[in-house]
């Protein structure tokens, strides 16, 4: 049979819970004195039972939690109960232990006598909920786009406040991993901060240099005695600084990128409480000047050339911008801006290859550079452009400067055992005299380097104020054509041809289009003519050829089976030596079928007869489709025109404008329908707009057309979504 427990042996239960609880479990008289205290709390506290209970808890308690304890304390000596935190200071080493404490009234019949509780060491908790708020804190300043030296002193502040009197300190590696700079160290001397800016990644580096020269940490104890602190001994102890511990700081591909120290101005060894501080600390430091550095690169990538590292477009037009608010107009000041183009580099790119070609640009940029001196804003604009942006210059100044950038020049310069010479031509233009807008003062400029370019290269000019305005704009357009196709400036619209018996898009007509940033929407019927004259006109045309039949292969390949495509070539094209085998190797590449391209020309090209004959009767031989454009507008002779291997003829706009209302109009347009049938030919009719003109050329057995009626031209996504009107 149990026994009954009597009130010895229910003491001794109780007894035996107080002193063997994981929690930390003390009494305490009703003056605080404590009267129980078991070997948890000896632990946690870090006093033995003997000093324990000739101490009283106000003894023990962290400053900062005196008053709330206390009253805490009034409260259950007063009959309540009570569950809060609070911190003490442990034996020794006089750390900060946070406390989850509980503590109820000690009571005979319905007198207090004390208090009994237990305490929870909930320090590790308490740092860890710290270190993620801190963290959080940190990843949200990073978000925001705080600056890259207010987050790293919100890291150090951060560590510093989970040490007992560390002053933290960041730096970085730079960019050769040779030597650390400075990045936080706010409460650090600033002489001493200077001091070790720069600081020699290195075996006897003091703490930091060391470390990121081992790759591990080190921990100096005493400064004072340790052989690595030679160097900067005397400095760190004239702060009082004493110990200092350092740890690197590694990227994700483990590479050196800072260091983190913790500076202490007593001697004293890593605990491994700091240790683990230390190791969130770094860790921190890493993702920081990671996010910093790529942002930083982002950055520079997105305001200078990526091959050269120049100023980009971009910031060349910010940097102007600046400039031109600062220039002092009424003092005299001048602004200058100068248009540099290198001369034949294309030739350079087509004989020795884009890569010598890139690496002489980087050699010509980095020696004209050095040679224009920091006061000279230097910049590319893409390709073999240059600008250069003077302040505070006179024109004779600026023109010593283009004398100075051609005299550089001179030296040829070696690439793999090659002399390579190159040249450049240089445009200027002034502000307040040739603009005030940087669009506009670099379009100047452009215009005078091309004069520069017309004078024979390797020379500079100053723009001419007394270029009339059609010159002005010729200039422009010839200047920008030449860079537009590397650029990707050109697009291509379409425009569909309508067979008249069946209602239904059987063709298209490939239109190119224009849009330069520098001078805008350009009309073919202004950069055609310059395209033609300059030659420009055969890379341009290939590029139309090439970008219309893959479109056409495209269409095909999704449902618009049997569509033809109708492209347009210049006189000069015509006669291009290479003209049949660049048709043949196009269409072979874009896997399109020689029936469904129509080449189109016009009567005029057509003047030497027998070589037109041999072209066009070559052309059929691969199989294309061959039309006479804006017939009845050139030269035309019946007896030449039946020996041509034509299969379609256009009839110009300017007849079918007026054919409805006009006699002449609708005559001529009926002409030349009845004569292409009676030939053998189909005919199309451009530029119809409204149902009269369509239903007069109906009437009169037109077989296709094409116009606003049906369609404008429209890109080639927006192409098969064309409504032919019922």
């Amino acid at each position: 049979m149990q026994p009954d427990l009597n009130s010895k042996s229910l003491f001794e239960v109780y007894k035996s819970l107080f002193d063997y609880n994981h929690d930390g479990c003390y009494a305490l008289d009703m003056k605080g004195n404590f009267i129980g205290f078991n070997e948890a709390a000896v632990v946690i506290t870090g006093y033995s039972l003997e000093e324990a209970l000739d101490m009283n808890f106000i003894s023990i308690i962290h400053d900062d939690f005196l008053e709330d304890t206390i009253q805490q304390f009034k409260q259950v000596t007063s009959g309540g109960r009570t569950r809060f935190e609070t911190a003490i200071f442990k034996k020794d080493t006089g750390e900060r232990v946070d406390l989850m404490v509980t503590a109820v009234p000690i009571t005979l019949g319905k007198e207090i006598l004390g208090i009994v509780g237990c305490a929870q060491d909930i320090s590790k908790k308490k740092e860890l909920e710290a270190l993620l708020n801190g963290q959080n804190r940190i990843l949200k300043m990073m978000a925001k786009g705080i600056s890259y030296q207010e987050v790293l002193d919100e890291i150090v502040l951060f560590i510093e406040s989970f040490t007992d009197g560390a002053r933290c300190s960041i730096l970085i590696a730079d960019q050769e991993g040779k030597k650390l700079v400075q990045g936080s160290s706010p409460n650090l001397p600033p002489v001493y901060n200077v001091a070790v800016d720069g600081m020699p990644i290195g075996p006897k580096a003091g703490s930091c240099g060391t470390a990121a020269y081992l790759r591990k940490s080190v921990a100096v104890k005493d400064i004072e005695s340790d052989s690595l602190w030679e160097e900067y001994r005397d400095l760190a102890l004239s702060y009082g600084l004493k110990a200092c511990w350092s740890t690197p700081v590694f990227d994700d591909d483990h590479r050196v990128i800072g260091t983190f120290g913790l500076y202490y101005c007593r001697s004293r060894s890593p605990r491994e409480k700091d240790r683990e501080i230390i190791q969130k600390a770094t860790d921190l430091a890493s993702l920081v000047i990671q996010h910093y550095q790529a942002k930083e690169k982002i950055d520079f990538m997105a305001y200078h050339d990526a091959l050269t590292g120049l100023a980009n477009r971009r910031l060349f037009d910010d940097r102007v911008n600046k400039a031109l608010a600062e220039t002092k107009v009424d003092e005299g000041e001048k602004l200058s801006l100068m248009f540099l183009d290198l001369d034949r580099f294309k030739f350079v790119n087509d004989s020795l290859g884009h890569s010598i070609g890139d690496r002489l640009l980087v050699h010509v940029s980095g020696k004209l550079k050095n040679n224009l001196g920091d006061g000279v804003f230097f910049s590319r604009q893409g390709g073999d452009e240059f600008t250069i942006l003077l302040e505070h210059t006179t024109k004779e100044k600026a023109e010593a400067v283009a004398r100075d950038i051609l005299k550089t020049l001179e030296e040829p310069f070696v690439l793999d055992g090659t002399d390579i010479f190159i040249t450049t031509s240089i445009g200027m233009s002034f502000y307040p005299d040739d603009g005030e807008k940087v669009d506009m003062l670099l379009s100047k400029a452009d215009v005078a380097m091309y004069q520069a370019k017309k004078q024979g290269r390797n020379n500079y000019q100053l723009y001419d104020v007394l270029l009339d305005r059609k010159a002005f704009e010729k200039l422009q357009i010839e200047n920008a054509l030449r860079k537009a196709l590397e650029r990707n400036e050109f697009v291509l619209h379409y425009q569909p041809i309508i067979n008249l018996y069946t209602n239904k898009v059987t063709g298209a007509e490939a239109l190119i289009r224009w849009k330069n940033e520098r001078v805008g929407f350009v009309s073919p019927d202004q950069f055609i003519p310059i395209a033609e004259e300059t030659g420009l006109i055969i890379p341009i045309g290939e590029w139309v050829l090439k970008t219309a039949m893959l479109q056409l292969k495209d269409w095909h390949e999704n449902g618009m089976e049997g569509l033809t495509m109708s492209v347009n070539l210049s006189i000069r094209q015509f006669y291009q030596p290479n003209l049949i085998p660049m048709i043949k190797e196009t269409l072979e590449l874009a896997g399109v079928e020689p029936r469904y391209l129509t080449i189109e020309i016009t009567e005029s090209m057509t003047m030497d007869v027998e070589k037109a004959n041999v072209i066009l009767h070559e052309l059929k031989g691969i199989g294309v489709n061959i039309s006479i454009d804006d017939f009845g507008t050139g030269y035309s002779s019946l007896s030449y025109l039946k020996r041509f291997p034509i299969d379609h003829l256009k009839i110009d706009r300017c007849f079918v404008k007026d054919i409805a209302d006009n006699k002449s109009d609708e005559n001529i347009a009926t002409t030349i329908i009845l004569m292409a049938h009676n030939l053998g030919l189909s005919v199309i009719a451009e530029g119809v707009e409204t149902v009269d003109q369509l239903g007069l050329l109906k009437q009169h057995h037109c077989n296709q057309a094409q116009g606003y009626h049906f369609s404008k031209p429209v890109p080639g996504e927006e192409f098969p979504r064309i409504k032919v009107p019922s």
